[in-house]
């Protein structure tokens, strides 16, 4: 499928923000999205939300209906340049087989999120070819370290330049100097993708992964699930990100790139270690589906294709 790019941000252009997993009510988030809102304003954007941003279903931002129709309808509004999902959480996969890809072809634009929307942008870029990014959702503008997530939403998509995840600090677990198209990033929510038509193929990829609240048998099971589905057979390298359960009491546990190695071992595909994407942390912002270069010589990732227009 032929790739498309959507137009880079510009200061003054309207963001919209649309609940496509949790809904504010869940964790009492309104006071974040305000925070969040007013953030963004003073740094010169416009702000459409979504009619039905405060709804709650089940815990969920609203039914499947009201979730998508929200997200359409920034799609199809023009004034609205790019749509910052509004969190993550576990209802993303719900809903997406109720949206319009022919019409998100015709309307392309920046759409980011991480954690379960990953779901999204994953269903997005195989039925579209639209490249989307991992980046912050927009509730985490609301919080005390809304200026340095900032600095990396700025250098992606108003000056084009990708930040932390190619000049952050990497550690090499397998060496091997590989390109490929990048895909990912939550692992959970990628594996609820797995057996429909949103599971990107992985032949010749370099898969991204990162967790929340994963403990080192989950890693185990879904390894072993990986393997016997032939997933490791095709992937060309992965990027191990922040895995924040297991890495936040100072690597006391297994660590998700030990084991990894180890279920893989008959493998020769490189493998990176990275805290440039994750949870509980400021995320680099990554383009989903354009090709990429592991070099693990120096250590090093770098975005080989442009992944926006001017």
């Amino acid at each position: 499928m032929k790739k498309i790019l959507a137009k880079k941000l510009n200061y003054g252009d309207t963001i919209g923000v649309v609940g496509v997993s949790n809904s504010l009510k869940l964790n009492n988030r309104y006071e974040d999205l305000k925070k969040a809102e007013n953030f963004l304003l003073s740094k010169g954007f416009k702000i459409k939300k979504g009619k039905y941003i405060e709804e709650d279903y089940y815990g969920s931002a609203g039914t499947n209906k009201q979730k998508s129709e929200d997200l359409m309808e920034m799609f199809k509004d023009d004034e609205v340049k790019a749509i910052i999902c509004l969190e993550g959480g576990q209802t993303c996969n719900t809903f997406i087989d109720l949206l319009d890809y022919e019409e998100i072809k015709k309307h392309p634009k920046i759409i980011t999120g991480y954690s379960d929307i990953t779901v999204l942008l994953q269903a997005i870029y195989k039925k579209t070819g639209l490249v989307t990014f991992h980046g912050e959702s927009f509730i985490h503008f609301g919080e005390n370290d809304a200026e340095e997530k900032y600095k990396e939403f700025e250098q992606t998509f108003i000056n084009k330049k990708i930040g932390k995840f190619e000049t952050g600090i990497k550690k090499v677990i397998r060496s091997g100097n590989v390109d490929g198209e990048l895909v990912g990033t939550n692992l959970g929510c990628m594996m609820y993708l797995i057996g429909t038509e949103y599971f990107p193929d992985m032949q010749d990829k370099i898969w991204l992964i990162e967790s929340y609240r994963t403990s080192p048998n989950e890693c185990q099971r879904r390894f072993a699930h990986l393997k016997q589905i032939g997933v490791f057979d095709k992937v060309k390298g992965i990027v191990i990100g922040y895995n924040y359960d297991l890495q936040k009491d100072g690597e006391v546990y297994p660590q998700m790139e030990d084991i990894l190695l180890e279920y893989t071992k008959e493998y020769k595909f490189p493998i990176i270690k990275c805290n440039d994407f994750g949870h509980k942390m400021v995320n680099g912002v990554i383009p989903i589906g354009v090709n990429a270069k592991i070099d693990t010589d120096n250590c090093k990732i770098k975005i080989e294709d442009n992944f926006l227009e001017n």
